[in-house]
């Protein structure tokens, strides 16, 4: 268990790390659009209710009708950092996600009872590896690049980034966003809009795993983020299930039931399909031999246990680069990283 900690621990450090080199380096350019703020919110609020009511508390999102002006993907991340940080520090109570306007501008705010800021650490929480100073910290309090990283997005798309908090009572971050024209509450997004705002919309998603509480946790977490989905515990439990529907994106336990890897698997799926579809393994196994057989197969691989955040921005990252590469990690490519 330990060395399993110590190696998620490292893999989100590298995550981190690689955003904020690629913030540092200008790498990264903002999609400014207008888009309805809602559909962020909803997303955020399934990707957290578990984790916030395994812990006891209570997440509520407040509905908002605004639309706003800003890269629809990079305010999320901001908002998902915010959130996460707020679930992680809190023990009794719970956080809320809602909006207030502000004249030309709306303010995102993500609240929460936990344990609060002391006014003289406040500035400070936005650095590099600050984390507030707490007694009885646990190993899973995170790396204090969190905040580091929303700061340089909200600098990178001009949005104002605050903080409130009292030490002891709860803080409250807030996200200053411009504000546009509502449009016509009847009327949705154009599809090709939706699909951009969310690659995830509506895309047919395959879980293999041969634990049914792994297939029914990651299923209901993907339905939440309005994916279609198909569990399954090998490649044929698959193919039966889809039968002449070719999944937009395969995901798989390395070590499947009778010896067969999810290598086999997706590589099965391929071939019925006659087609390169996107996909990426996931394993609790930390062995360098499986490393290097994933990345020889030119497969991602994510470690379990595999937080929503990284599990949403690979399927992201998969599905719009799919139609490119097939989902292929070419010999040589650099590592994942969290922010595309």
């Amino acid at each position: 268990m330990r060395i399993d900690t110590a190696v998620a621990n490292m893999n989100e450090l590298f995550n981190a790390l690689l955003d904020i080199s690629k913030l540092d380096a200008g790498a990264l350019h903002a999609t400014i659009s207008d888009f309805p703020v809602n559909g962020i919110l909803k997303r955020i609020e399934a990707t957290f209710a578990t984790a916030a009511r395994e812990k006891g508390l209570r997440l509520r999102m407040v509905s908002s009708g605004a639309w706003v002006r800003s890269d629809a993907i990079l305010l999320e991340r901001i908002l998902l950092n915010l959130v996460s940080n707020a679930v992680r520090y809190t023990s009794v109570g719970g956080v809320v996600l809602g909006c207030r306007r502000a004249g030309d501008r709306l303010r995102i705010e993500v609240c929460d009872s936990g344990i609060g800021i002391p006014e003289d650490q406040q500035r400070n929480v936005f650095g590099e590896f600050y984390q507030v100073a707490t007694t009885g910290r646990d190993r899973g309090d995170g790396l204090g690049l969190g905040l580091a990283i929303v700061e340089r997005l909200c600098a990178l798309l001009e949005h104002l980034i605050g903080l409130n908090s009292t030490h002891g009572k709860g803080s409250r971050f807030y996200v200053s966003v411009p504000v546009v024209s509502t449009r016509v509450s009847s009327v949705e997004p154009s599809a090709s809009v939706a699909a951009a705002l969310d690659p995830l919309r509506d895309k047919l998603i395959v879980v293999i795993d041969d634990d049914a509480l792994v297939l029914e946790g990651t299923g209901g977490l993907l339905e939440n983020w309005g994916c279609r989905v198909i569990t399954a515990g090998s490649d044929r439990e698959a193919l039966a299930s889809l039968g002449r529907d070719t999944p937009d994106l395969i995901i798989s336990d390395f070590r499947l039931k009778d010896g067969q890897t999810g290598i086999e698997a997706v590589t099965q799926l391929r071939k019925a399909f006659h087609a390169p579809i996107p996909a990426f393994l996931i394993s609790g196994d930390i062995s360098p031999e499986r490393l290097r057989e994933a990345q020889a197969s030119g497969h991602h691989m994510l470690h379990k246990p595999v937080g929503p955040m990284t599990l949403r921005t690979m399927m992201s990252r998969l599905l719009k680069d799919g139609a490119r590469a097939g989902g292929i990690l070419q010999p040589g490519a650099p590592e994942d990283s969290a922010i595309n």
